[in-house]
């Protein structure tokens, strides 16, 4: 084998082996109810302590949107299901939620979701 293929070889394992770790953590249902998101996190990984779970909620109109909410709190992540409930005081319409879990300085799972606040 030559050097070129070891290497290149070596460099796709390593992508390999970082991408892993990034599919440890996912959001499942996202839901709105009772003045709360509710938020479903799945970690197949380790247990994390001191995660960050940073939420923006905008609402969205015709052809704009403007800032609902945003909040960033720690959160431990324990191995299996996860549920976290955030407060928050929505009005009737339409929203679009982002979601990010940090641990450390890594971004290990993140979504877009819409929502819709009925009366």
């Amino acid at each position: 084998m030559s050097i070129k293929y070891v290497s290149l070889l070596l460099l796709a394992l390593a992508v390999l082996a970082g991408a892993a770790g990034c599919l440890s953590t996912s959001f499942g249902e996202i839901t709105y109810s009772g003045g709360a998101l509710q938020v479903h996190v799945e970690n197949t990984g380790e247990p994390v302590e001191n995660a960050v779970l940073q939420v923006m909620i905008m609402e969205v109109g015709a052809l704009e949107q403007h800032e609902a909410f945003s909040e960033a709190r720690y959160i431990d992540l324990e191995r299996g299901a996860n549920e976290y409930t955030v407060p928050v005081d929505l009005e009737p319409g339409s929203y679009r939620a982002f979601l990010t879990i940090f641990v450390g300085n890594e971004r290990r799972a993140s979504i877009i979701r819409d929502l819709e606040v009925a009366p």
